[in-house]
């Protein structure tokens, strides 16, 4: 029990995991096809469908905090290969389903800390000073020789340094692989997951709505909606504008047919 109760404080406060970090935001990207944030919250019933049809195990659900139980790619322990497998599982189009092509995916944007990356200080090794380390640094490249999308979303400056590309999709394959430690020296900047304006997105509508409920209850008439103003009220409730589109790949009988 008491081992238990540790590993869950240090899988709680890993590097990557601790929402109190400074590098909280970086390499936790929503899976492939995301829908904006504050939609995707909103969407998302965490059904855990993604998960299980992850063929690398790269998804998996959100801690304790306003995003919990929802997807996410933590880059640092396994990146998303781009199989787009989630996406033609996912029920509520919290994941796009109709996105294959892997070049299309936005997860993120992979940025170079060039202060550590040993290719670039190998390059800039004759600018530094001789007692300043001059002679550290190599050739690695390994972030250009994984990337699934080579020479788009990133490429080799002079055949020596990587530099990333506006094409990058965030899929952290990069990051995953980087030699560099403790720290990496290419992060992803998710375009979803970390941002704490958009997590909470779903949350914050819910508790207003709940709050003009309570009035309502203790006699307060003044917050009362009817009709189509209720309506629209609920839809906005809901990220997305309006309710999410189920597809079923079955018809439902829904006649009283040998229910007793």
């Amino acid at each position: 029990m008491i081992d238990e109760f540790i590993g869950f404080f240090r899988r709680v406060f890993a590097h990557g995991e601790n929402p109190f970090s400074r590098d909280y935001i970086h390499n936790r990207m929503r899976p492939p096809g995301a829908a904006p944030e504050q939609s995707f919250m909103a969407l998302c019933i965490r059904c855990n469908r993604c998960l299980e049809v992850c063929p690398f195990g790269s998804i998996t659900r959100a801690g304790l905090g306003p995003t919990i139980g929802t997807p996410y790619v933590l880059a640092e322990r396994k990146a998303c290969y781009l199989c787009m497998a989630c996406t033609r599982l996912c029920p509520t189009n919290a994941l796009e389903s109709s996105l294959r092509n892997p070049e299309q995916a936005r997860m993120g944007k992979a940025v170079i800390n060039t202060s550590i990356c040993y290719s670039h200080l190998f390059a800039d090794r004759d600018a530094l000073p001789r007692d300043a380390g001059a002679r550290i640094g190599a050739l690695c490249n390994t972030c250009y020789n994984v990337c699934p999308l080579q020479d788009k979303a990133i490429m080799l400056q002079g055949n020596l340094f990587p530099i990333v590309l506006d094409e990058c999709v965030g899929c952290g394959i990069c990051v995953e692989r980087c030699p560099t430690r403790p720290k990496r020296a290419i992060n992803v900047v998710p375009t979803g997951m970390g941002r704490p304006d958009e997590s909470g997105f779903y949350f914050r509508k819910a508790r207003k709505h709940f709050d003009v409920s309570r009035k309502t209850v203790a006699g307060d008439q003044s917050g009362v909606l009817k009709g189509d103003d209720l309506m629209d009220a609920k839809e906005r409730i809901d990220g997305s504008g309006g309710a999410p589109k189920f597809t079923f790949p079955y018809e439902v009988d829904k006649g009283l047919k040998d229910w007793e």
